[in-house]
């Protein structure tokens, strides 16, 4: 066999078992039993429309369990200091909602990037092994 070919056969059974040893790595959804906590964000986004800077604006979203075991939130961040997140609760039996209370202070952020579109984002880390983190949106012109 020549040397070019060797080269070629041996660079594609190491990819093969590249390939193979990430998906054995990766945990999927064939592991996944029938019941599980489902996550859902109602709405995932909102758009305050136009406010004025210095203002603070306000949103509630709800958080629903939508699965058929206890959900778990174990981590609420934001995606800037000028917005901040609470939760009701972290613990949402299956079929339970509650209020996810957004603030967005405009007056925390300064320069020239503080006016026009803005978008944040609320990160949301729970249990959900299909979702284990979703994302809440807001949006803003700021005047």
């Amino acid at each position: 066999m020549k040397p070019k070919y060797t080269l070629i056969i041996f660079f594609i059974i190491f990819l093969s078992f590249a390939v193979y040893g990430y998906f054995e790595a990766v945990p999927g959804l064939d592991n996944l039993s029938e019941s599980h906590p489902t996550i859902k964000a109602i709405p995932d986004s909102f758009d305050f429309g136009e406010i004025e800077y210095g203002r603070v604006a306000e949103n509630t979203f709800v958080i629903k369990n939508s699965g058929e075991e206890v959900l778990e939130i174990t981590r609420l961040s934001t995606s800037c200091a000028c917005t901040s997140a609470r939760i009701e609760k972290e613990i949402l039996n299956p079929g339970e909602e509650v209020n996810l209370f957004v603030k967005y202070n405009t007056g925390l952020m300064t320069g020239d990037y503080a006016k026009g579109n803005q978008e944040r984002i609320i990160y949301i880390k729970t249990n959900d092994p299909v979702n284990p983190q979703i994302e809440v949106t807001i949006k803003a012109y700021v005047k």
